[in-house]
């Protein structure tokens, strides 16, 4: 039997050919994406090297000096990182100027040469990519960083996080460090016995276990889920080869072929498919690696050794394959080896079977799968995966039921729009199947989409670093300090001059002043020989005894402020103290008294983070006293800032003493959303010219009854276009709906993250999908039959 149905395979591989492809592409995904989640995986020697514990000690702390000299006697070999953190003038942000022995003991995978060389003397310095934009600076070029030139002999990078920014010195040529990391080697109790017998604060860090191994794990489940959705194309497949085959197969039958050798054929001819595509699907899945591997480091922030792959993982992908191609053969197996011997010689095909089972099933496993998701509140992997696996098949149980739905009404459609609907009832077991395939790859595409929305909803929210629009900017004077100096009105006057110049420069339209209160008769002493200041007052929540208060910026309301929120200065009431996105328990902090409590009115949030978003109205400030003190402007363009703009506002700034806070390169997952968009869509239109093609052959007959009747080519398009868009519309729907099913199972604690919804994205997956799918039914479609007066045998 296995033997006939090899031979069978080798004459009959053209009509089983899509078969062949969908899991030779679902293979190759399988395998790519094993590779790619291998390698995705944030390394820890970014921050540790080769070592396996980490201590930081303060530079400015006498006892450091010791503190290294005691861990080198106690561990042996130790290596010694120095970091400062260096202002440049006319930026905001710092440079991080790092002391480090590219030869280091354990720290040497922390660092590669991309160009030049390594800085050996007194006053040179290698730069990252990054830093070297920032300072528009290339090799042999002098920057300036702190109170001394430098010259830059080099490119460098941390391989295992290429977002680190940073300027490396020679050890035996650098300053005196800020802070100091020390990496050793040995297990955490070897640290633990060390920091006994040393006084002082130490932070402490062990190397976090890898991650890599559950990452690939996961990326083999969500594979194992597609290939359930090529599966279910490959029944449909499988049901209508096993119909051509029902005359050889009776025939067996009538010769005393028993049951369970007629599955055996379906059986072995599903595993002869599942492993072609395997080993075809494997060997383009690595080619598809090697190609792309270097996009996939972009994306990863880290180097990529490109055969260093989970061999054993794409094994099990492999595997995988061909249970699922040998799956996707049981059921039309099955239902061919209970087809009554007479039923077959005539090959009259069965009589599809009610969908009770099927009503019953979808609403346990939602219910099932979601509960999974609650319990697992996003963050026990196992859930997770048995909820998601769950809630897709609870989805795919509910699109056979929905289509006599969709059937049910097509009362008022035309003729041919209403044949083509009850079509895909006649025809449940292949339009079913497609409609499973077809919301299971726009619920992964659309949950891929909605999450990284989520995840940049969250990113966003807890990102540390402010953020603006690409068309504006923050002028500061010195750096966001909580004590402000005493300036002279000359200098007020002349800040306010370059402030002008940067203005003109970069074609603003919108230039804010921004004041900040501070108590004339609370002052700070300042360090010695260095200006008096006075603390300015900030907002915070409450904390607890003997914790510190989180203070956050307070801006004096005026007009130009009150205007970037929406509002008018009459609108403010008389007895508001503050106007605050932030919400729950506030109290003015930098202050004389504690605990004061200030009348608050809310407002919405802000799009940029780094936008004033406190503000103290000048009725509060008469009522305590206090006065407003210059810290800065705020000023926005008609047009996205080009580079040589941000440069001539730098260059400016740094000659008045000024600071420039522009847009932060942030990542962003809107060419991910992108991708899994079109991957979506495009599986889900492969699947449908694979469904569509087979109902419509099943339905020859009745195309050739309307051809015989004069029905025009239109008819014709229109049963395609309507077929077509219709399981397309449904898929959609149905996929969309399961991936927030999904996502608000597991993220029911906070659904915050759900509000950002991207629409564009969503409507190309609900909309689109249908209209390419209807579109393209109608162009393809509108041949005549070869044959008017009789069936196409095989």
């Amino acid at each position: 039997m296995i033997r006939w149905a090899v031979r069978l395979f080798r004459r009959e591989w053209r009509q089983q050919l899509l078969a062949i492809t969908l899991i030779t592409v679902a293979v190759v995904g399988t395998t790519f994406g094993a590779a790619a989640t291998w390698n995705l995986a944030a390394s820890s020697d970014a921050t540790f090297g080769r070592a396996d514990q980490l201590m930081r000690f303060s530079g400015d702390d006498p006892a450091t000096g010791a503190r290294i000299a005691a861990a080198r006697e106690w561990f042996g070999t130790i290596d010694v990182i120095g970091h400062r953190h260096v202002q440049v003038p006319g930026r905001f942000d710092p440079v991080d100027v790092r002391a480090q022995d590219p030869a280091g003991a354990y720290g040497a995978p922390m660092l590669d040469l991309r160009q030049g060389r390594y800085p050996d003397a007194a006053g040179e310095v290698a730069v990252t990519d990054g830093v070297a934009r920032a300072l528009r600076a290339e090799i042999g070029a002098r920057v300036r960083l702190g109170d001394r030139d430098h010259l830059v002999v080099g490119v460098v990078e941390n391989p295992e996080n290429l977002t680190d920014e940073f300027a490396l010195t020679d050890v035996a040529h650098a300053d005196a460090p800020q802070s100091v990391t020390v990496l050793i080697a040995g297990d955490r109790s070897r640290l633990d016995a060390f920091r006994q017998t040393i006084d002082g604060p130490v932070v402490r860090e062990s190397r976090p276990a890898a991650g890599r191994t559950a990452l690939t794990v996961a990326a083999l489940a969500l594979a194992a889920v597609g290939l359930l959705l090529v599966s279910l194309v490959a029944a449909a497949g499988f049901v209508v080869l096993a119909q051509r085959r029902l005359r050889q197969l009776g025939m067996l039958a009538a010769m005393g072929a028993t049951r369970r050798h007629l599955r055996l054929v379906v059986l072995a001819n599903g595993a002869a498919v599942g492993a072609v595509a395997a080993i075809c699907g494997t060997a383009g899945g690595i080619a598809a690696w090697l190609v792309t591997a270097g996009f996939v480091e972009t994306a990863a922030g880290h180097r990529i050794d490109r055969f260093d792959l989970p061999w054993a993982t794409i094994g099990a992908g492999m595997l995988l394959a061909v249970a699922a191609a040998t799956a996707a053969a049981w059921w039309p197996a099955r239902a061919v080896a209970r087809t009554p011997i007479m039923s077959a010689l005539s090959a009259r095909p069965p009589t599809p079977p009610p969908a009770r089972r099927t009503a019953l099933a979808a609403p346990v496993l939602l219910a099932a799968g979601l509960t999974a998701l609650v319990l697992s509140n996003g963050s026990n992997p196992p859930l997770v995966v048995a909820g998601s696996v769950c809630t897709a098949l609870g989805v795919l149980f509910v699109g056979p039921l929905a289509i006599p739905a969709l059937a049910a009404l097509r009362g008022r459609l035309p003729v041919a729009s209403r044949l083509a609907l009850a079509d895909l009832v006649r025809y449940r077991a292949r339009s079913g199947a497609a409609l499973a395939a077809i919301s299971l790859a726009v619920g992964i595409s659309a949950a891929v989409v909605v999450g990284s929305a989520a995840a940049e909803h969250r990113a966003r929210e807890a990102a540390g670093l402010g953020d603006l629009a690409e068309s504006q900017l923050l002028i500061r004077i010195g750096q966001p300090v909580p004590v402000i100096p005493e300036r002279t009105p000359a200098q007020l006057a002349d800040l306010d001059a370059g402030t002008d110049t940067i203005a003109a420069a970069i074609g603003a339209s919108t230039v804010i002043p921004l004041d900040m209160a501070v108590v004339a008769d609370y002052t700070d002493p300042g360090q010695e020989g260095g200006p008096t200041g006075h603390p300015a007052v900030e907002i915070g929540a409450p904390a607890p005894p003997g914790r510190s208060t989180t203070s956050h910026p307070l801006y004096v309301a005026n007009p130009g402020l009150l205007g970037l929120h929406g509002l008018d200065a009459a609108a403010v009431g008389a007895d508001v103290d503050v106007l605050t996105t932030r919400t729950g328990q506030l109290e003015l902090v930098n202050i004389p008294a504690r605990g004061v409590r200030p009348t608050v009115r809310t407002l919405p949030a802000l799009d940029y983070s780094s936008m004033p978003a406190s503000l103290i109205t000048t009725g509060a400030l008469d009522r305590h006293g206090w006065q407003p003190a210059r810290v800065g402007w705020f000023l926005a363009t008609d047009h996205p800032l080009t580079e040589g703009e941000l440069a001539a506002a730098q260059d400016l700034a740094a000659g008045v003493g000024l600071t420039v806070e522009s847009r932060r390169e942030q990542s962003s997952l809107t060419a991910l959303r992108t991708g899994a968009t079109a991957v979506g869509v495009l599986l889900a239109l492969g699947v449908l010219a694979t469904t569509v093609g087979l109902i419509r052959g099943e339905a020859a007959a009745d195309l050739r009854t309307l051809t015989a009747t004069g029905a025009p080519r239109r008819v014709r398009r229109t049963l395609t276009a309507t077929t077509a868009g219709a399981l397309a519309l449904l898929g959609a729907v149905l996929g969309v709906a399961g991936a927030y099913l999904a996502l608000v199972g597991a993220l029911h604690r906070d659904l915050d993250p759900l509000g950002s919804v991207p629409v564009a994205h969503l409507a190309a997956t609900t909309g689109g999908l249908p209209l390419l799918a209807a579109a393209a039914g109608w162009l393809l479609a509108g041949r005549l039959p070869a044959s008017f007066a009789r069936r196409v045998l095989d």
